[in-house]
């Protein structure tokens, strides 16, 4: 089963804790198979939220909403099943200064394409895109309106999509994973400190950031909630 990991820093506990290397981290889930691919995000301060009311584009600097951790990079997992992926994530050095979400992602959430995969740009800037909907629109969303596949089908055409994830969101598809003081602290379920939960993650490879605002403005999740933009550290 494949997982989306949600690397969440405390910057206060940040500041005063010295943490490993995450280089170990990464070698172990290469070796045993366990991470497919991840990376660190830039500040927060570089991230702009997307939301589209009555056909017009809003934009907010900043992430969707202030919490103590805050999303500072993501992975990709796969594991045999939860407790292997939350046992491989109790041991990112970040479990000790903010909490490792882990989600398993909906795989059939949009149908496999059929036919050959366009290749993706060679050059530009990658964002990754949070998506989080409100609850309340969230319930007048239709299949129609709601469905993100035809946004899934333009992105591969034009060769702006490095791979998505829709999130699961049952109590029994995550957990959240700390640890204080040499406890191992597990929440079951997506991470809890915030009412709207992020649902999905997309990775986009776009020229600039007005493309990639444009890109996720055209996404059903602009209409019923917000989509966070953030650039990943380069290299």
């Amino acid at each position: 089963m494949r997982y989306v990991m949600l690397v969440r820093v405390d910057p206060d506990l940040a500041a005063t804790t010295t943490v490993d290397d995450v280089d170990p981290w990464v070698g172990e889930g290469t070796r045993r198979g366990l991470r497919l691919d991840g990376s660190p995000l830039e500040d927060p301060s570089t991230a702009t939220t997307v939301r589209v009311r009555d056909g017009e584009v809003l934009l907010t600097d900043g992430p969707f909403a202030e919490t103590k951790e805050i999303v500072a990079g993501y992975d990709r997992l796969e594991a045999p099943d939860l407790e292997t992926a939350i046992d491989y994530a109790s041991r990112h050095p970040v479990a000790a200064i903010g909490a490792l979400e882990v989600r398993q992602v909906w795989e059939d959430f949009v149908a496999e394409r059929d036919g050959e995969m366009p290749p993706t740009r060679g050059d530009g800037i990658d964002y990754l895109f949070l998506h989080v909907p409100e609850p309340a629109l969230l319930r007048t969303a239709t299949r129609e309106t709601g469905d993100p596949t035809p946004w899934v089908r333009s992105v591969e055409e034009q060769g702006t999509t490095l791979g998505g994830a829709r999130l699961k969101d049952e109590a029994d598809a995550g957990a959240t994973v700390r640890s204080r003081k040499g406890e191992l602290l597990i929440s079951r379920g997506p991470f809890a400190e915030v009412a709207e939960q992020i649902a999905g993650i997309d990775l986009i490879r776009a020229a600039d950031l007005d493309e990639a605002i444009a890109i996720a403005a055209a996404h059903p999740t602009a209409r019923i909630g917000a989509i966070e933009v953030r650039p990943l550290v380069a290299g």
